[in-house]
Formats: structure tokens, sequence, C-alpha cells
């Protein structure tokens, strides 16, 4: 590739088939996209999971885009890379110039449409079973790329944080700041440097000098946050630091969390990640009593539902914790199926499942109160004590927002559920990747006071979400703000889970009670 370079690639158009961009179009009407460069890298991705292109004759008669529609800054270098790499291994012309990569794109995208045309047609146009089908399919390929003959196994390589002391000073001079650097620490993603100001009176031009501070530290679109020092006239800087220095938590460490903990029944204990020294972070689901998730698509927010999950489920046995696991849109928890833990022995799948559940659920409600009130306790707690084995309910829903959407009705029923459940033993895990004030109404929001939010688009989103901002400045791929009391939200990096860890562990636990 020594005559293509990135910014050649992000300053050029690309154009696809005549074929390709009629499939472009139906796809993005029936899909319900914003753009056809969306339904493009679908379609790019789909053709790269496949095998060697053939020369079709394809024709370059169709839409034309700029490659900043279709790429990214962030995410571009990875785009190249896939697109080479598929050249190599399966024998395709070399891609050693914008002509190359340009036919290149245009056959990939080609291939993708006329393929993912296919599967909506298969699907009868149904956009749940069209994105069951997509998800099946990302599931069933492998974590692991498998050995090439001959070749030394590639490994990932963690780079060691460098220490941007003397960098941070000149930054922090350029905005007007002055400061000195009295100590750092590396945590999982970010670097926590404390800076001592001699004028404290320049404390509030720092706060809002933020975002020049990460224009001059070169930090895109990350933004350093601030918080206060344990020392007087100091404060805080966790300043990003690039990927390729990250350290993550995996499903093992989150074994080892739950493993170390004092197991109390009476408690809901759940791991979404480390803080960002690399301190295991839990809080109790009774005490919060119930919690909103929300983050952009592709941020996390699916990965965090699963370790909060797993961290009840290693925990707890059926006779103290029952899960009832809500997936209108039918692929998400559909690995939890066939374990002890279920609620109504199932998950509830669709919007008529769904709401049977939730009304099951209430039933529930009611059905303890009044077996507290006839043996005079007030809570599950007490009527635990009094010998009542009733198990603590932890309430799963997936994409609350489309449930909402899809039935009206229910938005009163799970407000109900919020504002009374908890003594009961139901605590609620609202989820969503569309947060808006039309389906997170006030009544809702009020009556779960425990927050997550991912990575979200937009301010607005983030105010949804935690009545604060911030959500929009998190790094993607796990990166959280948690909000469980009144006071400021935790930052958090998720605990990664891959299906596969859910799916080993989860038969060695159907086998245990089998």
């Amino acid at each position: 590739m020594s005559d293509l370079s990135i910014q050649q690639i992000l300053g050029s158009r690309f154009r696809t088939s005549a074929a390709a961009e009629r499939h472009t179009v139906a796809l993005m009407e029936g899909l319900g996209l914003s753009t056809k460069a969306n339904v493009a890298r679908l379609a790019i991705g789909r053709s790269l999971a496949l095998g060697p292109l053939t020369d079709e004759g394809i024709d370059a008669k169709g839409l034309e885009i700029p490659a900043s529609s279709l790429f990214t800054q962030e995410d571009i270098g990875v785009w190249v890379g896939l697109i080479v790499t598929h050249a190599r291994m399966h024998g395709g012309a070399p891609i050693d110039g914008m002509d190359a990569f340009r036919a290149a794109v245009r056959q990939h995208w080609h291939r993708g449409a006329v393929l993912l045309m296919d599967d909506w047609k298969a699907q009868e146009e149904n956009f749940d079973a069209f994105l069951g089908t997509l998800i099946n399919r990302r599931a069933e390929l492998p974590d692991v790329a498998p050995k090439r003959a001959g070749k030394v196994e590639d490994t990932v390589r963690v780079e060691k944080p460098q220490d941007m002391s003397a960098t941070l000073v000149k930054a922090l001079a350029d905005i007007g700041v002055a400061a000195e650097v009295k100590g750092l620490s590396h945590g999982p993603r970010v670097t926590r440097y404390k800076v001592f100001l001699p004028d404290i009176n320049q404390l509030d031009k720092l706060r809002r000098g933020l975002e020049r501070l990460s224009l001059v530290l070169s930090l895109q679109q990350a933004i350093p946050a601030l918080s206060h020092g344990d020392e007087t006239k100091t404060v805080f800087l966790d300043i990003p630091r690039p990927k390729s220095t990250w350290v993550s938590s995996n499903f093992t460490k989150l074994r080892e969390w739950v493993a170390a903990a004092t197991q109390d029944p009476d408690r809901l204990v759940v791991y979404p990640g480390v803080d960002v020294m690399g301190k295991p972070f839990s809080f109790d689901l009774t005490a919060a009593p119930h919690l909103l998730v929300g983050g952009a698509t592709g941020k996390g927010k699916s990965v965090c539902l699963h370790a909060m999950i797993l961290s009840l489920i290693m925990a707890h046995a059926p006779a103290t914790l029952q899960l009832a696991l809500i997936d209108p849109k039918q692929v998400e928890f559909s690995v939890y199926e066939g374990l002890d833990f279920l609620y109504g022995n199932e998950v509830a799948t669709g919007v008529p499942a769904a709401r049977q559940r939730i009304l099951d659920l209430v039933a529930e409600m009611d059905q303890r109160y009044e077996t507290f009130r006839e043996a005079g306790v007030t809570n599950i707690i007490e009527a635990r004590r009094a010998g009542m084995n009733l198990p603590l309910i932890a309430v799963f829903i997936e994409e609350l927002a489309d449930l909402v959407l899809q039935d009206r009705d229910l938005e009163q029923q799970i407000v109900r559920l919020a504002q009374l459940a908890r003594a009961a033993g139901i605590h609620l895990v609202l989820a969503t990747q569309r947060p808006d004030a039309k389906t997170f109404s006030g009544l809702i929001r009020s009556n779960v006071p425990a927050r997550i939010a991912l990575t979200v688009q937009k301010s607005s989103e983030s105010t949804i979400i935690l009545d604060d901002t911030g959500a929009e400045n998190l790094l993607g791929e796990g990166d959280m703000l948690v909000k469980t009391t009144g006071g400021q939200p935790s930052r958090v990096h998720g605990v990664y889970v891959a299906r596969k860890d859910i799916e080993g562990y989860l038969r060695a636990k159907i086998k245990a009670y089998a």
C-alpha cells in the first residue's frame, strides 16, 4: 500500500454499482436508517466476513458518497486494514493505490448489499427478525482468528503509559492556568495527575477550559475530567490515554470479584466494571432500588447488563434470586434460556409476552404485600426473618423505549412497580439505546433514582439518563458514568464479558442445578 494514505482516502469519493444503489436505498428506508452510508457500512462488513470476491463485471453507475460519510477519522484505519487483509488472505488483486482501493470498496459494497437484501426478504422484511439474523451471524464468528500455517500467532500488546507531566504543565499554561504536577497514577484507560494550583482562583478558569485543554493535548474528542484533590490547593485531572495503552477487565476478573466478596442473600450486589484507578466497582441493587441504563448503540450497554446479571447468578441460588428477563427484540437474553433462576421459567420475548410478564410482576407484588399484611411484616427482609422463603426478583428490561412505544399502557404498570415494588423485593433494571423524554417520562425517571450512562451522542441524552451532562464525553467501549446516590456520578470502565464466557459458565450452572 505504498501509494495509499489515510488522508488520501478520507479526501476521496466512493461509488457503488447501480444494483447496490437500489438495494441500499430500499434497505435504508426499510430499516429506518438516516443515511445511505449506514447501509454501506453494513454491506461492506457483511462481504468482508466471506471468502474471495468474484469478478462479476460490477459497474460503477451507482451512488457516490464522500469518504468522510462512509468512514470516520477514528475508524478509517480499521476499515483499510480489513479490506487490505481480506485481499491478501483470499488472493485478491493487490490494493496498492486509490483505484484498487475504490474497486475493492465497490465490490464489497455490491456483494454485501445484495446479500443483505436477500436476508431482509428472507425475514419477510421484519425488522426484529432481520436484526436477530445479523446478531446471530456475528455471534457465530470466532472471537480469535485461526492460526495461519507457518506464522507465529500475533498477540495483543499493551503499550506502557507515558508520563505527560511536563506536557500537561505546558498545556495548562497555554490556557492561562499556572500549575505544578505533584504525582500521577495510571488507571486502566486514564492517567490521574495530581495538580497543585498556587492560585486557587484559577480553578474556575481550569474548569471552563477543559475542552481547550483537550485541544492543546491532542486528545481528539476525549475531554479531561476534573475532581477535587486530597491535599490543600490540589485537584485531580484524569487524562484519557490512547487505546493502545488500555487495560481491560475480563470475565475471569468478574468471577474473582464476586468470589472475594462476602455473600448476603438479602443483597443484590452487581459489578459493572472498575473505577478509573482499576479497583472493582460494585453497588447493591436493593439499595438503588431501581436502575436506568442508557447509551448509544455499540457502546457497551448489553455487555454491562450481562455483567450485572452474571454478578447476581454467581452470588445467589435460585431459592434466593429470580431473574425476570424481558427482551422485546428476542435476541439479547436468549443465552439464559433453561436457567433455573428464570422467573416464569423462560425469557419473555416479544411485546405480548413482555406485557404479560410485567402484569405478572405487578400481581406478584400485590400478592406479597397481602402476605406481609397477614403476617404482620412490612418488607421482604422482615418476611424472610419470619420464615418466609421468598426470593428477591431482579427485573431486566432490554430496550424499554421500544416496548413503551409499542404498548403505551405498560408505562403505567412499570411506574407502579418502580413506586411500590422495593419493599416486596422486586428491583428494576431498565435499559435503552434511545434515551429521550418521549419514552422516559418524568414519572419513570423520578422513581428510578440509580443511573448508568454509557457513551451518548448528545448532551441532552446524557441529561435524560443522568440528570446531568458528561456522558457525551465518554470514550466508548464500556466507559460509563454510574450514579447510585445523590452525589456525583462515578466513572467506571466496564468489564468485558464475551458471549462464549456466558455460554460456558451457564452450561456449568445449568448442569449444577439439574
